[in-house]
């Protein structure tokens, strides 16, 4: 919608500025210019500081099983990043065949081992719009549910190994 403003003030502007004799009709072709800047205004402050919108955390927690294919063995996989102080994680739900990995861009990994069960706990936190308005009006640029951040917290029995995949 802000984009069809934009749009349509532009062209109003223009047109009664160009064609115009009466002063009158100049002096709408300011209000237009007024509404064109802004526009321009609010595209560039919802872009830059997300306006019109706000951040919400959504929480999913699932239970874990090894993430080693022997039965008799419960570990969880991770993979060094680097100097080795960056992790990925490969964790395994009983629905999945093979692990999957917990990213690395933008996601912080926890471990703790004292817990009863082991469940990974995942909370992501992204942009949304703030109500129906902001959504009509910034709808097409594409930035609802904007990714911010995502933190794992692995909770595992004191049982369970962590085991690199590197050697």
């Amino acid at each position: 919608m802000i984009f069809a403003i934009l749009i349509l003030s532009a062209v109003a502007m223009a047109f009664l500025f160009i064609l115009s004799q009466k002063t009158w009709k100049r002096a709408f072709s300011f209000v237009f210019a007024i509404f064109f800047l802004l526009s321009i205004g609010l595209i560039v402050a919802n872009f830059n500081q997300h306006f019109g919108m706000k951040q919400v955390a959504h929480s999913q927690t699932v239970d874990l099983v090894s993430s080693v294919g022997q039965e008799d063995t419960d570990a969880l996989l991770y993979k060094p990043l680097g100097d080795g102080t960056e992790k990925i994680y490969l964790y395994k739900t009983e629905d999945m065949e093979k692990p999957k990995s917990a990213g690395s861009q933008q996601v912080e990994n926890h471990v703790s081992q004292d817990a009863e069960q082991a469940q990974l706990t995942t909370k992501r936190t992204e942009w949304v719009y703030k109500n129906n308005f902001y959504r009509l009006l910034f709808g097409l640029s594409g930035n609802n549910h904007e990714f911010i951040k995502q933190e794992n917290q692995f909770e595992l029995p004191s049982d369970w190994e962590i085991l690199s995949t590197e050697k």
